[in-house]
């Protein structure tokens, strides 16, 4: 019985961030893309992009160790994107599998990627700690976290920036944690379909939103979690979601 419960959340979080670029792909970016829906698809790019960047206040601390898939789901396009609407998407999201290890002075850098069928991106960041790393019960840790991205598709490309100040309070089990922060996005256009605007190869949307996260951090066994949390980037619904190990 326990192997089948320790299983249980990691096969949960696999299904989902496994199932949900497959929906994202089916958006046909070149046939779709005008000058109305380029800044909101920049939008909800960029609320992928930043998504699990972090799952605790707490720095690794030096020599410390994190390894995990973690994701963001966006529940529905957000307005005027008809790159999406148009295709069909009524939900979409990215998963990334990451790395992360421990630095001198409460510094954390981790690097992360993803690639599915035309879509590649690889990214990475910092997190500095504000407070001497404690796992003491009802001690606050707060961080600041900076991650960047590069994108590159056959249809456009895009960077984005995100930054976030993140709080949490150690419990055995359990660390809840809040964050906010914005995302900055721009993208390009590479290539439009035929019956598209030919002046818009080269045009670009640059967008900046902000980003709350609310959730929490499960310990199930030594060095292994779980976290979710309900996130509203761009004003926009979604979750963020993952598990790993940690030293």
């Amino acid at each position: 019985m326990k192997g089948k419960t320790s299983l249980f959340w990691p096969l949960i979080c696999l299904v989902l961030l496994a199932g949900a670029p497959a929906r994202a792909d089916l958006f046909d970016f070149r046939d779709y893309v005008d000058r109305g829906s380029l800044k909101p698809f920049t939008r909800d790019l960029g609320g992928m992009l930043g998504s699990s960047a972090f799952h605790s206040g707490r720095p690794l601390g030096f020599s410390g160790f994190d390894m995990g898939v973690h994701g963001g789901i966006q529940l529905r396009p957000s307005p005027g994107n008809d790159i999406l609407r148009r295709s069909g998407v009524r939900s979409f999201g990215l998963p990334w599998v990451q790395a992360e290890i421990g630095l001198p002075f409460r510094l954390d850098g981790f690097i992360r990627g993803a690639s599915y069928q035309g879509l590649t991106v690889a990214g990475g960041g910092l997190r500095y700690g504000l407070f001497k790393v404690s796992d003491e019960p009802w001690k606050p840790q707060v961080l600041i976290s900076g991650v960047a991205h590069s994108v590159t598709h056959q249809d456009f490309s895009a960077n984005h920036y995100g930054f976030s100040l993140v709080g949490s309070l150690n419990f055995p089990l359990v660390t809840p944690y809040a964050a906010v922060g914005v995302d900055r996005t721009r993208v390009i256009v590479r290539v439009v379909g035929a019956t598209q605007d030919p002046t818009l190869v080269g045009a670009a949307a640059t967008t900046a939103e902000p980003r709350y996260t609310l959730g929490a951090t499960i310990k199930p066994y030594p060095f292994t979690y779980v976290h979710g949390a309900f996130v509203v980037a761009h004003r926009e619904p979604g979750f963020d979601m993952g598990f790993g190990i940690r030293f």
